[in-house]
């Protein structure tokens, strides 16, 4: 019903949650691990259509997973152009999650656990999941910044490209 493949996809180190929607402009890509992340971001599916926020959604399991599968269905599931263009969603560290921060950017606009670099004072789930700034909410609010920045993303990620050629 919601279009997201089978969790029995996950075997393979990642799957897609949500794909581009063909009919408006791509607007990059994220990556989102952990259960509580990825149920939050499920929550957000309509809220994401309805705003028009074209961004696709991959579950990044397993890095090593993902390495071990041909190199068509990876390039199917992550393309250059999302690499390129990406950021990610955790419940754990940033250090953690590092093999999904496929560009120089992606750190800036990741939503993890640890924003804040500090430790969670503990509580209830919906409470560390509130604190760390994981909830639907929060999520939703960084999305929008992504979307928002990605012209800005791009320029800045050309100029690094100009850099190292000069």
């Amino acid at each position: 019903a919601l279009g997201m493949a089978s969790h029995f996809e996950a075997a393979k180190g990642a799957y897609l949650i949500r794909d581009y929607r063909s009919d408006q402009p791509r607007q990059g890509c994220i990556f989102v691990q952990g259960t509580s992340t990825t149920a939050n971001i499920v929550k957000l599916l309509p809220e994401l259509d309805k705003q028009g926020l074209n961004v696709k959604l991959v579950a990044a399991i397993s890095p090593q997973l993902f390495q071990l599968q041909d190199e068509a269905y990876r390039k199917s599931m992550i393309t250059d152009a999302d690499r390129f263009d990406s950021t990610y969603i955790s419940n754990r560290s940033r250090r953690v999650t590092w093999d999904w921060s496929l560009n120089p950017l992606s750190n800036e606009y990741a939503l993890t656990s640890d924003f804040d670099d500090r430790w969670r004072t503990g509580g209830n789930l919906d409470e560390v999941i509130e604190e760390a700034h994981l909830s639907p909410e929060w999520l939703l609010q960084g999305i929008e910044r992504f979307v928002k920045d990605r012209e800005k993303r791009l320029a800045r990620m050309s100029d690094l490209v100009n850099a190292a050629k000069s």
